[in-house]
């Protein structure tokens, strides 16, 4: 058999791909993605001045355009870093729910005849949930 859940698997699934789905919104919720493509091509932009003016021996303005590369990064991550503060409490909540639940039920599930603990198959259950998720709702 490819895969085998026993019944804590099935629990600990579920709740990966809820918390998957919480991510998710609040991602799709809290991001601005207009705002997170202007820097993507601001950051382009950036990367192709420091290429060009390094190329014409200009490094006063490679350097300008280095600095202004630093501040769009900058700002990029903070804005990134908004749907953290909504999801890291509950995160934290449940998986540290999870590690008292199932910490000593051995493996909950089976997948190509290797036997997974809780802790792996919760990763390879919100991996691939958050993956195909963020397709759906087509969040980068």
């Amino acid at each position: 058999m490819i895969i085998s859940i026993s019944p804590p698997g099935e629990t600990i699934a579920f709740i990966s791909i809820g918390l998957a789905v919480m991510n998710t919104l609040v991602r799709r919720a809290v991001l601005d993605r207009g705002k997170l493509q202007e820097q993507k091509k601001k950051l382009k932009e950036h990367q192709r001045t420091i290429k060009e003016a390094t190329k014409a021996g200009d490094m006063k303005r490679a350097r300008k355009a280095q600095e202004d590369l630093i501040e769009v990064t900058m700002e990029q991550m903070k804005h990134s870093f908004k749907p953290m503060i909504f999801t890291t409490i509950p995160f934290l909540l449940i998986f540290n729910w999870l590690r008292g639940e199932f910490g000593s039920a051995g493996n909950v599930a089976t997948l190509f005849g290797f036997g997974l603990t809780w802790f792996y198959w919760y990763l390879i259950c919100s991996i691939t949930m958050s993956i195909a998720i963020n397709k759906v709702f087509r969040i980068s």
